[in-house]
C-alpha cells in the first residue's frame, strides 16, 4: 500500500470544538449584487474558515487558540476566522461547488478519480494537508449543504482499486473521519463512503494562499494540547536545529515488543553526524556517559523542575559530549555532537521525556510524549538586553566556532557558527581592532540574524585583511561574482568569467578540502590583482571541459545541470522540460549510458553553462514535456532565505541557493507573477528539499540566473 501522510492531527492542530458559531457581534461584508449583509446570513457554518485558519497557523508553527466552544473566542479571532472562509468561498469556487453539485450522479465521482486524487497525492507531497470540498448533493439540493474539510494524507493499494483519506472535519471536533474511494469490480463505477456515514459523491481542492497568521492573534505557547482537553504545562527547546521527525512516538510496535514496550518511547529527530545537540531546557546534568551495552550508547540526561513539574530529558546515540554529571546548563547550551553510537540505525538524535507522576499506557512511569511540548527553536525565557551599536567593523570565522553568552570558555554556548560565517563587532573599534588575532582576546558581536554574544578574536579575521598566495589555482564553474567577504550579503567587487585563473590565498590544503562543498568559501587573487572571496562550490581546480560530442539531448523534467556528477553537487543552472543539452566528450559512451539511472552526463546549454546532468532524465528527442498547468517556478538571484512569516524578521526556516528553482504556492499565479521582483512583496515557495515557506520576491526571478 502506497502511502502519504502529513504531521497535521486533528487533536493537535484543529479546533476542539464543532462547527457552530455565536454570531451576537457584528461581521459585515459587502457581496456581488446583494451589497451590505451579515456573514449569518449568508452561509450556515464556517468549515472554511476554520480548515484555512488552522492550515495558516499549522504552516506558520503557530498553536491555535486552546478553547472548547466558539464563545471562549475573541472577537478579532472569530473576524479572521470569518475572513478566512470568505476566501475559501470566492466566487470561482462558489461557482466550481454549484457545478459540481448539479452533476449527474457518478459524474463527480469520476473527475475525482481522473483529477482531484493526482492533485491530492501532489499536494500532500509538499507536507502539508489540503483543502477540500466534499460534495454531499448531487444533481440537487444546495450547495451550501457540501463540506469543506482538510485531507490529511492518502493510503493507495497498487491499481487505485481503493483509497483511504483521513480528514480533518471541523464538524466533527477531535476525530478523524475516514474518506475511502472504492472503484467496484465489473460494474466500472466509483462509490465513496465515509466513516461517520455521511454521503459522500465526490471531492475537489480548493486553491490556497499561506496568509500570515497577525501577531496579535498567535496563542500562548502553553496552548497546545498533548492530550484531548489538556494543557502542557512547560515548553522545550528544540534539542537538535532541523524540525524533521524520523520516527515518532509509540510507532513501529513489532519491533520495540521484545523490549516490553508498545512503541517507540521517544522521538528520533534528523540529525546528520556531528550535528549539535541542544539542552532542552535549565536543568542539572545527572549522566553524561556511555553505559556497557546500553542501546542508548553515548548519552546525557538531565534533571529539571519547571512551572511545578519535575522532569527528565535523554539525548541518545551522541558521538562526544561537552558537559559532564552535575553540571548546571542553560536552555539552548550545547551539550555534544550527534552519531549514531549504542542500538541505533544512521546518525540521529533519540529524545525521550519523562515527567514525575505522568503515565503513558504501556510504558515505564513517567514517558510521554515529547512533540507538543517542543516550541520552535527559542529558549524558555528571554531577558531582553542592551547592545551595544556595531561599530563598523566586520569579521569572519576562520574555522568551526562557538557563539557564547560571554567572553570566556565557561559561559554557555549560544550557537555553533561555521567557518566563514560573517559578523558584525559591537562596541568600540579601535578596541576591537586591537583585540582581532590575539589569543585570550574575545569580541561581541551580532550575526546576520541578530544573535549576539563573544567569539574568540583570536579565531576570527578582519574582512578586509588577507592571507598570502597559495600554490592552488582554481576557475569558476560559470560566471560568478567575486565579493568582498566570506557571504552573500557581502557586495560584489566584479563578475569572474569562467577562463579566469584565480589564485587561493593562505593554507591551499584547506583550501582543497572546502572546494565544492555548499556554504564554503575561499580567499583569492585575480591575474590583475583584485582581492575577495568566491563561493567554494562554484569552482573547479581545472578550466577545461571535454570536447562537444555532436550529439543534443533534451530535459524531460526540470534538470539540475550540476557543477560535479552527483546529486549533492551544486546546481549550476536548472533546465526546464524539452531544453537542449550538447553532450561534452565521447558521442559512443554517452549514448551507452543515456536513460540509465546513477549515470550522468556532461553537457553545455544553449546559454553556455557546462556542468553534469542525470542521464536518467535526458532523451535524445523532445517529448512535448512541460511544466504542469497551474505551476509557477521562480529562480533566486542570490542565495535567498525562506522564512516562517512574510518579514525579514522572521525566522529562518530554510534557504535556497541562486538559481536553485523554487516552486510558487499561490492561488492567483498571474498575481505572483506581478510580484517577481517588486521590493516589498514576499511568495510563499517550496524548495527541491519540499521545505516552505515566505522568500522575498524582489530576489526573484522567472529565469534562472
Amino acid at each position: 500500500m502506497a502511502t502519504i501522510l502529513t504531521d497535521f492531527t486533528t487533536q493537535t492542530h484543529g479546533f476542539a470544538f464543532e462547527n457552530a458559531f455565536p454570531f451576537s457581534f457584528p461581521i459585515e461584508y459587502e457581496l456581488p449584487y446583494a451589497g451590505t449583509v451579515a456573514l449569518s446570513r449568508v452561509v450556515p457554518g464556517l468549515c472554511g474558515g476554520m480548515c484555512y485558519t488552522a492550515l495558516d497557523y499549522f504552516i506558520a508553527r503557530q498553536a491555535l487558540p486552546e478553547a472548547r466552544t466558539a464563545a471562549e473566542l475573541s472577537d478579532r479571532f472569530l473576524t479572521y476566522v470569518s475572513e478566512r472562509h470568505l476566501d475559501s468561498l470566492s466566487l470561482a469556487n462558489v461557482l466550481k461547488i454549484i457545478e459540481w453539485t448539479m452533476m449527474e450522479t457518478g459524474e463527480n465521482a469520476a473527475l475525482t478519480s481522473r483529477l482531484e486524487i493526482p492533485r491530492l497525492r501532489r499536494w500532500l507531497r509538499r507536507g502539508y494537508p489540503a483543502p477540500a470540498v466534499l460534495i454531499r448533493r448531487s444533481g440537487a439540493g444546495s450547495p451550501l449543504e457540501n463540506t469543506i474539510v482538510l485531507a490529511l494524507g492518502l493510503q493507495s493499494v497498487p491499481g487505485g482499486r481503493r483509497v483511504e483519506i483521513p480528514i480533518y472535519d471541523p464538524n466533527h471536533p477531535g476525530e478523524t473521519p475516514l474518506l475511502t474511494m472504492q472503484r467496484q469490480r465489473g460494474a466500472g463505477s466509483i462509490v465513496f463512503t465515509q466513516s461517520t456515514g455521511e454521503q459522500v459523491y465526490g471531492f475537489f481542492l480548493l486553491p490556497y494562499t499561506p496568509r500570515a497568521v497577525p501577531e496579535e492573534l498567535h496563542a500562548a505557547l502553553a496552548g497546545i494540547p498533548f492530550a484531548p482537553g489538556a494543557r502542557v504545562p512547560f515548553r522545550l527547546h528544540w534539542p537538535v536545529d532541523s524540525r524533521r521527525i524520523n520516527q515518532e512516538f509509540n510507532v513501529n510496535a513489532p519491533f520495540y515488543r521484545p523490549f516490553g514496550l508498545p512503541g517507540h518511547e521517544g522521538l528520533d529527530l534528523y540529525a546528520n553526524h556531528g550535528a549539535n545537540i541542544y539542552a532542552a531546557a535549565e536543568g542539572d546534568v545527572t549522566k553524561a556517559e556511555m553505559p556497557k551495552n546500553h542501546p542508548y550508547g553515548l548519552q546525557v540526561r538531565i534533571r529539571h523542575s519547571l512551572n511545578g513539574k519535575s522532569f527528565e530529558t535523554i539525548y541518545a546515540h551522541l558521538s562526544q559530549v561537552y558537559v559532564a554529571a552535575g553540571q548546571h546548563v542553560q536552555t539552548g547550551q550545547l551539550l555534544g555532537l550527534a552519531n549514531n553510537t549504542g542500538n541505533s540505525f544512521g546518525s540521529h538524535l533519540h529524545f525521550t521525556l519523562k515527567i514525575d507522576g505522568e503515565v503513558t499506557p504501556g510504558f515505564p512511569a513517567g514517558i510521554v510524549d515529547p512533540l507538543p511540548f517542543l516550541q520552535e527553536g527559542t529558549a524558555l525565557t528571554t531577558t531582553p538586553v542592551e547592545l551595544p551599536p556595531p561599530c563598523g567593523i566586520t569579521v569572519f570565522t576562520l574555522l568551526d566556532l562557538n557563539l557564547r553568552a560571554g567572553p570566556g570558555t565557561g559561559t554557555p554556548v549560544q550557537a555553533s557558527l561555521p567557518s566563514g560565517e560573517r559578523l558584525d563587532v559591537l562596541g568600540n573599534a579601535d578596541d576591537a581592532r586591537q583585540k582581532i588575532g590575539v589569543q585570550g582576546q574575545w569580541l561581541q558581536v551580532q550575526t546576520i540574524n541578530g544573535t549576539a554574544g563573544y567569539v574568540a578574536a583570536w579565531y576570527v579575521q578582519d574582512a578586509a585583511q588577507a592571507f598570502p598566495p597559495s600554490d592552488l589555482v582554481i576557475y569558476p564553474d560559470n560566471a560568478i561574482n567575486l565579493r568582498t567577504g566570506p557571504g552573500t550579503t557581502f557586495s560584489a567587487v566584479t563578475l569572474l568569467e569562467p577562463t579566469e585563473a584565480l589564485t587561493v590565498l593562505g593554507d591551499g590544503e584547506l583550501a582543497r578540502q572546502k572546494l565544492g562543498m555548499q556554504n564554503e568559501w575561499l580567499q583569492i587573487q585575480t591575474a590583475a590583482g583584485k582581492r575577495g572571496f568566491v563561493a567554494a562550490w562554484l569552482v573547479h581546480t581545472t578550466g577545461q571541459s571535454a570536447p562537444p560530442s555532436g550529439l543534443t539531448v533534451y530535459a524531460r523534467v526540470h534538470l539540475n545541470i550540476r557543477a560535479r556528477p552527483a546529486t549533492d553537487s551544486n546546481i549550476i543552472i536548472v533546465a526546464v522540460p524539452g531544453d537542449a543539452l550538447t553532450v561534452l566528450g565521447n558521442r559512443d559512451q554517452a549514448l551507452g549510458v543515456i536513460g540509465v539511472e546513477g549515470q550522468w552526463l556532461q553537457v553545455q546549454t544553449a546559454g553556455g553553462f557546462t556542468g553534469y546532468a542525470a542521464a536518467w532524465f535526458v532523451n535524445t528527442a523532445p517529448d512535448g514535456q512541460s511544466t504542469p498547468g497551474g505551476t509557477l517556478v521562480v529562480y533566486p538571484v542570490d542565495a535567498i532565505n525562506i522564512r516562517a512569516q512574510p518579514s525579514v524578521n522572521s525566522p529562518r526556516l530554510s534557504g535556497a541557493q541562486r538559481g536553485e528553482p523554487l516552486e510558487v504556492e499561490d492561488a492567483d499565479l498571474d498575481d505572483a507573477r506581478k510580484k517577481i521582483g517588486q521590493q516589498g512583496n514576499w511568495l510563499f515557495v517550496q524548495n527541491q528539499k519540499g521545505e516552505r515557506g515566505w522568500a522575498a520576491a524582489w530576489y526573484l526571478s522567472l529565469k534562472a540566473p
